[in-house]
């Protein structure tokens, strides 16, 4: 059950970050408007808004760092004297008693709660987006196909556009819905003609028939099936729908000028008044979410009419596009690092005498300066790994590896006995019985025999031997017994990835 919490408490954490970033994102985008109008124009500031939001609720689901302490949730452990909940470090000193051993548990049952709400929300979601799918199958099964005979017969489609059609190997039909005309599917694309576009002039409808095709070369019907599948799954984000729209204006913007780029004024005046007639006969079949690219949707009439008149807006300068991409970067940067890691504290048993003083026998430093915890012990990677008997400690190489007490070198070698996978290890025998490996060194600095103090420099951190990347592998034995090294090192949850706290919170569930 711990490992369930844990990953409710993340999907609720990573779905208000999601939230706080895209209304950041929205307000540094309403700022950057106001200095750069000519960036509602560009699809890219749409996309990468939109892909923000996401990276925002996906990378609190990864390993990352952070610089807040990790956040531990559920059961602490029992006093021994008077049996009340209190928390025990890894010295066996107690912190402070608890209220109660529901300690955290408000928090799952909101994580939990609001698992039930997104599920919900999700299933009403996917009912809107069948119910559109339903409307554009139905479109299509009511359109009467064109041959090729016909297609050369229409008098929107000349020689270049008959052209483009077979490269795409694009079908064409017509209907006589009173729709625009549009694009439908991905996979075996399909342009839908209104039987009244027959009614407007060869130059209107020639001009059309290029918008259409202009979205098909730009990509735009993929980009608007993705921001449509990111609306459904993140529904609960208002951002989204509205970044959604200003992606669809600049869409249809930039459509427009690249099919008038080169044209004469009387056509720029043709091509307006087509849109203004074709506002005026079309029929909204599709919630706006779900409305596929379409000659006239997506942008106000007075804005497409202005932007038709005025041709092409300026271009956006390099710095307006370096500062856009900057402010985004630190945004999801910072709401990444701001994020504290989530670990479910299992429940503890009773805290004896014995036990808390076999973990208070020794107070060992930290084999890293910045310990940041990759793997914990007795942790499980995948179903074929056996145990992990040491801790591991992610360090890139040449990172000094520090001794973690008093202790005498008892072994320095790059050819050690317990196999080939260590690398380079350094074995310490310290006090009480106890012993500690350092494996995968780049460097040693000491040899056999040494004696050095706890938090002295012993070698560096390195790939020696069987790894897949630079890091620092700690073991302890306790008389010839491996023990769990995080009895003798304490605050190794504070900066340990959320990768490593959430596979040993799901090892102790087990």
């Amino acid at each position: 059950m711990a490992s369930m919490n844990l990953i409710v408490l993340l999907f609720l954490q990573a779905s208000l970050n999601c939230l706080l970033v895209a209304g950041v994102v929205w307000a540094l985008l309403c700022v950057a408007l106001r200095f750069w109008p000519g960036l509602a124009l560009q699809r890219s500031v749409w996309l990468l808004a939109q892909g923000a939001v996401l990276s925002a609720f996906l990378l609190v689901c990864l390993p990352h760092g952070s610089v807040l302490p990790a956040l531990e949730l559920g059961a602490p452990a029992t006093t021994v004297a008077s049996g009340l909940p209190a928390q025990i470090n890894a010295s066996g000193t107690q912190i402070e008693a608890a209220g109660d051993a529901g300690d955290g548990a408000w928090l799952a049952q909101l994580a939990w709660a609001w698992a039930a709400l997104y599920g919900i929300g999700l299933m009403f979601a996917l009912v809107q987006w069948n119910r559109a799918r339903r409307h554009m199958s139905a479109l299509l099964a009511g359109a009467l196909p064109l041959g090729p005979d016909q297609l050369r017969a229409h008098p929107a489609l000349g020689t270049e556009q008959l052209r483009q059609l077979a490269r795409f190997g694009m079908r064409v039909a017509e209907t006589s819905a009173p729709v625009s005309p549009m694009l439908l599917g991905l996979r075996r694309p399909c342009l839908l003609l209104p039987h009244h576009l027959r009614g407007f002039g060869t130059v209107q409808q020639q001009l059309i028939i290029a918008h259409e095709l202009t979205h098909w070369r730009r990509n735009d019907p993929l980009l608007r099936h993705l921001s449509v599948l990111l609306q459904t799954l993140l529904w609960f984000n208002p951002a989204l729908r509205a970044f959604d729209g200003k992606l669809g204006w600049a869409q249809e913007l930039g459509c427009d000028q690249q099919v008038l780029a080169g044209q004469p004024p009387q056509h720029r005046q043709q091509y307006a008044a087509a849109l203004v007639a074709q506002l005026k006969l079309q029929q909204t079949l599709f919630a706006p979410q779900f409305a596929p690219l379409a000659f006239g949707a997506g942008t106000s009439v007075g804005v497409r009419i202005k932007s038709i008149r005025d041709g092409a807006a300026a271009p956006v300068d390099r710095l307006a596009r370096t500062a856009v991409v900057a402010s985004l970067s630190a945004v999801l940067g910072a709401s990444v690092v701001l994020q504290p890691a989530l670990a479910w504290r299992a429940d503890a048993a009773p805290a004896t005498p014995d036990s808390v003083a076999e973990t208070a026998t020794a107070q060992w430093n930290s084999p890293i300066a910045v310990a940041r915890v990759s793997s914990f012990y007795g942790a499980r990677r995948d179903r074929l790994a056996a145990g992990h008997h040491g801790v591991d400690f992610a360090a890139r190489t040449g990172t000094p590896v520090l001794a973690t007490a008093d202790a005498t070198v008892l072994t320095s070698t790059d050819q050690y006995e317990g196999g080939s996978k260590y690398g380079h290890v350094i074995i310490l025998q310290h006090a009480n019985g106890l012993r500690s490996l350092y494996a995968h060194l780049d460097s040693r600095a000491v040899r056999v025999g040494d004696i050095v103090k706890g938090g002295q420099q012993i070698g560096s951190s390195g790939a020696s031997g069987k790894v897949t990347g630079p890091h620092l592998h700690l073991e302890v034995w306790k008389d010839e017994q491996r023990i769990d090294p995080q009895h003798l090192l304490a605050g190794l949850d504070e900066y340990a990835f959320v990768s490593a706290l959430r596979e040993r919170a799901s090892r102790q569930d087990k």
